[in-house]
């Protein structure tokens, strides 16, 4: 016959049970749970010029268990996705640029930064000024220029008449009239440019260039266009009037007297003998005009009696104010 057991050794494999069974179910849970991620490394540049892209990168445990979301928030109010993205950004400045990857069992994440600078910029020239322009043969020119780029900026001026200078702000003088070049070069590390004005150099005139208003006459014996010794001499004071003063032209009109032969042809061939005088002397031909007036008429205010009618008149014409 069996003996019944008693409420104490029941009692006692119960608590026996109990541990065991809790332990069981506490591995059969931990076994549904998912393994969360774990932001191993985040990459990407430490330096970025604005509007350049960069490239940023993440790595988590192989163990996270999928899916996975990935997030990055740049800084400036982007965000990506992945464990690679790209960003550019259009501001300079210091970014804190964030990192997370999540999943069911948890998240994780980590930060870097990256400053974002100005990309370089090569030497440009905006303007270059020569002043005062034009400027008098002799006269100091001061030449400037606006140049932007990154420093340090290295000058090179050349003026145009050989002579050069490494200066920021130069100033020259021209010492012949005429047109002149400037040429600037701009350099710095990353780029150059080059730009050039023009100067006018005038010549400094004689007062006589610009008060004289008349030259003196040749006169010529009846019916002859040759140039008497008296009229090469006052021709030649007149030559060298026209050979100093650039800025003046003549006129010349011939005549001939009341009574000479040929009148027309006599006034034209004096006209083109005191024409010939002054190119022999140095005068430009392309500053000489020629007319022959034929007959005169009426009364003459030059004097000299009745040679006064067979002469050539030289009328100077000065550029600029009408003569």
């Amino acid at each position: 016959m069996t003996k019944p057991k008693s409420p104490t050794s029941m009692r006692a494999r119960s608590s026996l049970w109990l541990p065991l069974l809790l332990m069981v179910g506490g591995l059969l849970f931990a076994g549904c749970g998912a393994t969360a991620p774990v932001v191993q490394s985040v990459s990407g540049p430490d330096t970025l010029e604005t509007n350049e892209s960069g490239t940023f990168e993440a790595t988590i445990n192989q163990e996270a268990d999928e899916p996975v979301t990935y997030t990055w928030n740049f800084g400036d109010g982007s965000t990506g996705s992945g464990l690679l993205a790209n960003h550019s950004y259009s501001s300079t400045g210091q970014y804190s640029i964030r990192f997370q990857a999540s999943n069911e069992g948890g998240s994780d994440s980590d930060t870097i930064s990256v400053r974002v600078v100005q990309p370089p910029q090569p030497a440009s020239i905006t303007s270059v000024n020569a002043s005062p322009n034009p400027v008098d043969e002799g006269e100091t020119v001061r030449f400037s220029s606006n140049v932007q780029g990154d420093s340090p900026v290295s000058y090179s001026w050349n003026f145009g008449d050989g002579s050069s200078s490494m200066s920021q702000s130069p100033t020259h003088t021209y010492e012949e009239p005429g047109q002149y070049t400037a040429r600037l070069r701009a350099s710095n590390n990353v780029g150059e440019d080059t730009r050039t004005v023009t100067v006018r150099v005038n010549r400094v005139l004689p007062e006589v260039c610009t008060t004289i208003s008349e030259l003196s006459s040749a006169f010529f014996e009846g019916n002859s266009s040759t140039l008497t010794d008296e009229a090469r001499n006052n021709l030649q004071e007149n030559a060298d009037v026209l050979s100093q003063c650039p800025n003046l032209s003549v006129q010349i009109e011939g005549f001939a007297a009341p009574g000479e032969r040929n009148e027309q042809s006599l006034s034209t061939d004096r006209a083109e003998a005191v024409a010939a005088f002054y190119r022999d002397n140095g005068v430009p031909g392309s500053r000489i005009m020629t007319s022959g007036q034929g007959q005169v008429e009426g009364v003459t205010t030059k004097k000299g009696g009745t040679r006064q009618y067979r002469r050539a008149d030289s009328i100077p014409q000065r550029e600029g104010d009408g003569m």
